[in-house]
């Protein structure tokens, strides 16, 4: 890697330098030459070895200029000629100093292939970490988009308790509810787009935090984050951040354990939910970086907010809370919602244990949440996400203060609309369960209701009764008024199996359109 000139100033630390250097991390050193004092062309990405004296020669000739003297250090000749300069006594040779320099290089060379060489292996990123640690010496996290912990590399000291850190470390997000948060994300969302790492001190507390923003494709996708404990931040380690930040953006492309920071590992999402063709080979590499297959068994669910609270931050809360729940999932704000796509075997899916998660969500956010059926195909993922839609619909629409909708629960009822739209009603009702149904809206009576739940039970007028919380004989009469009615025989242990199953389907169907 090129060093800087700040890098140089802190590893020369111990030879007692002193410097006047401006605050930028583009000191960026390419070459190093020996001061030519008749020269008037300098190069801003070369360091030049001067005595203090050569340097007087070229007076106004000097901006931008990085410099290593020795000599007595004019602190006001580097303000007038804007130049940056680290100067040393008497006691040190230049050809000295240049081999403390060459030495450095060739540290920071060392370091960046080792860098370099875990990311083309592929090594996890734990390794890329501890290899980072080897100079950047405070404790670090990588931060996911929501606020949610990747990965902590370091010692993180006990006395932190008044920081973010000891909550990240113990339960893997930053709630929305500590005392930091709203002090935090104003922070963050100022410096949203900044691409150089900055330093970030919190009022009344003890920490000093280092944040350097990881982008994909011009979109930050995480952070990367400091801790001021060990060595005190200065500008040089601000680029070596810098430098290890850059290291992750190009990781992300190639690193498994990384894509979930990718910015578009959720790309082929979005193009299945607009409907838009998607290659099976791009959806099968990246559910892969899941641990995912394409014909596992998924399902899908839709957070809808309320029309009067859409709000971008809040989703951000609703996601990172979704993720801690669920954190095997794939988790994406879609049009004003948020949709989860779990696999089953991550979650297996009982309904009951799923509404008592999802119920959490409902009481702290006030959310409206639709559940499709399972799916064997990702590629269907759009019909499944219709799904949860619809199944938001109907639910409401049976009952409004009820907040969690499964599809499964209005199949019939989506397929009778279906159905009757397209091709109408009589080409499919049974005709003698039509009468009956008429006479049922004609008398307040429930002989279809009665009929259905008998063939269910597998004609045993036990069962059936019990179902629909009636004496024995009770149904049994009913029974007999539907035979005297429309002529169906329940008695009748030989009637046609493919007629049982038209007069269940039209009892079901009549049911849905009521």
């Amino acid at each position: 890697m090129n060093i800087n000139m700040h890098v140089l100033l802190d590893e020369l630390r111990d030879l007692n330098p002193q410097s006047y250097l401006n605050d930028s991390i583009d000191l960026t050193i390419r070459s190093i030459a020996v001061f030519d004092k008749t020269s008037d062309d300098f190069s801003a990405d070369t360091l030049y070895l001067a005595t203090t004296s050569a340097l007087a020669a070229c007076e106004g000739k000097l901006e931008n200029v990085n410099l290593i003297a020795v000599g007595l250090f004019d602190p006001d000749f580097a303000k007038r000629n804007r130049c940056n300069i680290i100067c040393f006594n008497d006691s040190l040779t230049p050809v000295e100093i240049a081999g403390h320099i060459f030495g450095i290089q060739k540290k920071y060379d060392d370091w960046n292939n080792k860098l370099l060489s875990a990311m083309i292996a592929k090594k996890p990123m734990k390794n890329l970490f501890d290899i980072a640690l080897e100079e950047i010496h405070n404790p670090m996290m990588l931060i996911g988009p929501l606020n949610t912990l990747i990965l902590a590399a370091g010692v993180i000291p006990e006395s932190c308790t008044d920081t973010i850190w000891r909550e990240l470390l113990a339960e893997g997000y930053l709630s929305y509810e500590h005392p930091l948060y709203s002090e935090f994300l104003k922070m963050v969302e100022k410096k949203y787009s900044e691409q150089q790492p900055f330093i970030v001190k919190f009022p009344m507390h003890n920490y000093t935090y280092l944040i350097g923003n990881i982008f994909q494709s011009g979109k930050r996708c995480g952070a990367l984050q400091l801790i001021e404990v060990n060595q005190p931040f200065s500008l040089g380690q601000i680029t070596l951040v810098a430098h290890f930040k850059s290291i992750l953006e190009q990781a992300i492309k190639t690193i498994p354990d990384l894509q979930i920071l990718s910015s578009n590992s959720n790309a082929f999402v979005y193009q299945l939910l607009n409907h838009i063709y998607v290659r099976e080979s791009i959806i099968i590499n990246c559910l892969q970086s899941k641990g995912w297959k394409v014909f596992d068994e998924f399902f899908c669910l839709n957070f809808m907010q309320n029309k009067m609270q859409k709000d971008d931050i809040f989703l951000k809360i609703i996601m990172q809370e979704l993720s801690r729940v669920f954190p095997a999932a794939i988790i994406l704000d879609y049009k004003d919602g948020v949709v989860v796509i779990l696999r089953h075997t991550d979650f297996a899916f009982d309904r009951e244990h799923l509404k008592g998660k999802l119920s959490l969500f409902v009481k702290k956010f006030f959310l409206t949440i639709g559940v499709s059926s399972v799916f064997y195909d990702f590629k269907n993922l759009k019909r499944h996400y219709d799904e949860c839609s619809l199944a938001i619909k109907y639910g409401l629409d049976q009952d409004h203060t009820v907040s969690i909708h499964f599809f499964d629960d209005h199949v019939f009822r989506h397929l009778s609309r279906f159905i009757f739209v397209e091709n109408g009603k009589n080409q499919f009702i049974h005709t003698k369960v039509e009468l009956l149904h008429q006479y049922d809206l004609k008398n307040d009576t429930e002989l279809a209701k009665t009929l259905l739940t008998y063939f269910q039970f597998g004609q045993n007028k036990s069962l059936a009764a019990e179902k629909m919380h009636l004496h024995r004989n009770t149904l049994t009469y009913r029974l007999n008024i539907i035979k005297n009615l429309v002529g169906i025989d329940c008695s009748n242990r030989n009637m046609d199996e493919n007629e049982i199953f038209h007069i269940m389907l039209s009892c079901k169907f009549l049911e849905y359109m009521l």
